[in-house]
């Protein structure tokens, strides 16, 4: 019976060789067997590195890293160019941009841009699209007409501006009969900031305009426009017209006078602001008895033809009659003298208190302080600047 040569497991173990372990380069490796009595390792034992050594081989090892590294991008760069390539391959041509059929867009007519606002829920599904060809401006013809566009009107007359003090008026002067003529300091010696008081008793435009010799309660005789000339005020209010209509009957000759008196005024005083005063009425009493031409309704008429002249002239037009009429037009008794047409001290109050707050608007007004527009003198020097 062959003999296996298998070792049992009653076989006892070989003995292992009693090897001894070194320290050697950051490893753990056998030692050089001994001797027969124990000698030291032989010649064929590898001598401990020295420290050029160990740096020579910790180059080579970050060398063989860096390499690795690189070659595994390199590896991932191909990989992702080759995937990318069979995505390509694999999608249909309609997405890829070939050459595929394709419909015929419908007109941009019949094509929907956006949905309609407010088109409500229950309407169709179908909206009417935008036609672009006739959105934005379309240029007119005309054939079809043209459609103007109008600038914000004007105010009719001048609105209030703030409040300025009499000091506004010290570089104007008053043109009128005798109800300007009470500003005079011969007469009531109203307040006007030291304007020039040109009030004739009984002037009309005609006296204006033909040049006639007036007289002054303050300087005697003179001619109006001379006067003015000589002065060229930086501002004229106008108040002209009573005496001349008194009586009924002669309105298209008063207005052509006061047009031209205008146009007179304009040629001498070219830097002067102009002032128009809406004509004042009368008390009740005295239009039924005395003066008939001062009659509400026929004012109403003459002061807008008067205003119309200042419009096309680049006059300014106060309505002083409004702020010294009843709700009937006529003028208020606690203003009015005795005859009916000439005011009292606390009428001519009233009357510069109207002019102060109607003023065109300028930073440099001298407003009253509390007014709307009011500036102190530390404000006005840092807004000197400012046109």
């Amino acid at each position: 019976m062959p003999v296996s040569h298998r070792r049992g497991r009653d076989r006892p173990p070989r003995p292992r060789a009693d090897t001894k372990y070194v320290w050697q380069t950051g490893w753990v490796r056998p030692g050089a067997p001994a001797g027969p009595q124990g000698q030291a390792p032989g010649p064929q034992g590898r001598p401990p590195c020295t420290p050029e050594q160990r740096r020579a081989a910790a180059r080579r090892a970050r060398e063989r890293r860096r390499r690795r590294r690189r070659t595994f991008a390199a590896a991932t760069v191909g990989g992702i160019l080759v995937l990318s390539g069979i995505i390509t391959v694999l999608l249909p041509t309609s997405v890829t941009g070939g050459d595929t059929a394709q419909e015929t867009p419908a007109p941009a007519s019949d094509q929907l841009v956006a949905p309609l606002p407010y088109g409500g829920s229950g309407s169709s599904t179908t909206a009417q699209a935008l036609n672009w060809g006739s959105v934005g401006p379309v240029q007119q013809t005309g054939e079809n007409g043209y459609t103007y566009t109008a600038l914000p009107a004007e105010p009719a007359s001048l609105p209030e501006f703030g409040r300025v003090d009499t000091s506004w008026f010290a570089d104007a002067a008053f043109l009128g009969d005798s109800l300007t003529a009470g500003f005079s300091q011969s007469e009531y010696d109203i307040d006007v900031g030291g304007a020039l008081i040109c009030g004739y008793e009984g002037v009309s435009p005609n006296t204006i305009v033909n040049r006639a010799t007036v007289e002054s309660p303050d300087r005697g005789e003179e001619v109006a426009l001379d006067v003015l000339t000589n002065a060229q005020p930086a501002k004229l209010y106008i108040l002209i017209g009573t005496n001349a209509l008194v009586a009924t009957g002669n309105d298209e000759s008063f207005l052509n006078y006061y047009a031209r008196m205008l146009d007179e005024l304009r040629t001498a005083l070219p830097n002067t602001a102009l002032y128009v005063q809406s004509i004042l009425s009368a008390t009740q009493e005295t239009v039924a008895d005395d003066a008939p031409g001062l009659a509400p309704d026929r004012l109403a008429a003459i002061n807008a033809s008067i205003q119309s002249m200042c419009a096309e002239r680049g006059c300014y037009f106060l309505d002083l009659n409004a702020e010294f009429s009843d709700e009937s037009g006529y003028l208020l008794a606690e203003y009015a003298q005795p005859d009916g047409v000439h005011l009292t001290v606390s009428g001519y109050n009233k009357w510069v208190s109207y002019l102060c707050t109607h003023v065109p608007y300028n930073k440099n007004n001298p407003y009253q302080a509390g007014s709307t527009y009011y500036l102190s003198d530390e404000l006005k020097q840092l807004l000197s600047d400012i046109p």
